[in-house]
C-alpha cells in the first residue's frame, strides 16, 4: 500500500533539500515562496506515477526539473539554467545513490521499486550529513591543492655529459642557505632522486665516508682539482644539531612555472630524507630562486 501524503512529503523535503543546496553552491540567495513552488512542481510525477500516468511521467521528469530549476532559483538566462539544473541533477543522483547504499548498508528493505515510507525518514539527515561533510573535505583538499600550486615549480638540472633531471620544486621561504664561498642561493635536494644523473666523480665523492670526518671539508681540499671547483658542503641546522650537507654548484638551471620561464646558476645541496611524503615535490628553491617574490605562502 502506497501512502500518498507520506510520500509526498518525504520527496518534497527531498526536493527542497537538494534546491537549497544547489542555491548554495551556486552563491545564490534562497527564496521561500519560489522554493515552496519549486516542491510543489516535483510532486507531479510522483501523483502521475501513484495514479498511473506513465507516458506522462516519463515526459514530467524532464520538464519538470527544469521548472524546479528555473522558479527554484530564479534564474535567469540558458547557461544560468544550464549551470543550476546540472549541480540540481548531480545532487540528485548523489542524494538517491546514498539513500540506497545506507538501506542496504544498513538492512532497510528499501529497492529501487519500493517507494519512500515513514520508516526511511531518519536516513535523509545521514544523507545531508554525508553530502555536506563530503563537499566539505573536498572543499578543504581544493584549497590546499590552489595553494600548494602556487608554490610548486618545474625545475631542470643540467648536469655534466648531457645529463639533465626534470622535478618538482617547492617553493620554502624557510630556506636561508648560501653557498658559503659563493653566497649563491641553496636548492634542497633528495639525494636519491638524482643520484643515477650525477657525473661519475661526484656520485663516487658523495659514497665516500665523509660523515665520519668531523670537517668534511678536508676530503675536499685534498682531493683533485674538478672537486674542489664543484663539491661544497654546507652548513646547516638539523634534528640533531649542526650536520653538514654536501653539495654541488650546478652552471644551468631552469625553473618554470606555467607559461613564465627562467634559468639561472644554482647551489645545490643533497639532503638525505624524502621531501615530500606524497612524492608531490623532490627540492625546496630559496626565495631568491624566484624573480620578485610576492605574497607567497610560507612553508615551515
Amino acid at each position: 500500500m502506497i501512502y500518498l501524503d507520506i510520500t509526498l512529503l518525504l520527496n518534497g523535503c527531498m526536493d527542497a533539500f537538494i534546491l537549497i543546496y544547489t542555491a548554495y553552491l551556486l552563491r545564490k540567495r534562497v527564496k521561500v515562496l519560489n522554493v515552496l513552488a519549486a516542491v510543489l512542481l516535483g510532486e507531479i510525477p510522483v501523483v502521475l506515477i501513484v495514479f498511473g500516468f506513465s507516458g506522462l511521467a516519463v515526459i514530467s521528469k524532464v520538464l519538470i526539473p527544469v521548472a524546479m530549476v528555473r522558479i527554484g532559483l530564479s534564474t535567469r538566462g540558458l547557461r544560468n539554467l544550464g549551470k543550476g539544473l546540472l549541480y540540481f541533477s548531480l545532487l540528485s543522483a548523489v542524494c538517491g545513490g546514498i539513500y540506497f547504499a545506507l538501506s542496504a548498508w544498513t538492512g532497510l528493505s528499501l529497492g529501487v521499486k519500493k517507494p519512500l515510507t515513514i520508516t526511511g525518514l531518519w536516513v535523509f539527515p545521514l544523507i545531508a550529513i554525508f553530502l555536506v561533510g563530503g563537499h566539505r573535505i573536498w572543499e578543504k583538499l581544493q584549497k590546499a591543492n590552489i595553494i600548494l600550486d602556487n608554490i610548486l615549480y618545474d625545475v631542470e638540472l643540467f648536469f655534466e655529459e648531457g645529463q639533465s633531471i626534470r622535478l618538482k620544486a617547492l617553493l620554502d621561504t624557510g630556506n636561508e642557505l648560501r653557498d658559503p664561498l659563493t653566497g649563491t642561493p641553496v636548492l634542497l635536494l633528495e639525494e636519491k632522486a638524482v643520484l643515477k644523473f650525477l657525473p661519475e666523480k661526484i656520485n663516487q665523492f658523495l659514497h665516500m665516508p665523509w660523515r665520519e670526518s668531523p670537517n668534511p671539508w678536508s676530503i675536499i681540499w685534498n682531493n683533485e682539482e674538478y672537486l674542489q671547483q664543484k663539491m661544497i658542503f654546507i652548513s646547516a641546522k638539523g634534528i640533531n644539531g649542526q650536520t653538514w650537507l654536501p653539495g654541488i654548484r650546478i652552471g644551468k638551471v631552469k625553473i618554470s612555472q606555467g607559461k613564465k620561464e627562467w634559468e639561472q646558476p644554482v647551489t645545490v645541496a643533497f639532503v638525505p630524507q624524502t621531501l615530500s611524503t606524497e612524492s608531490k615535490f623532490q627540492a625546496l628553491l630559496h626565495p631568491e630562486h624566484i624573480p620578485k617574490l610576492t605574497c607567497k605562502e610560507e612553508i615551515a
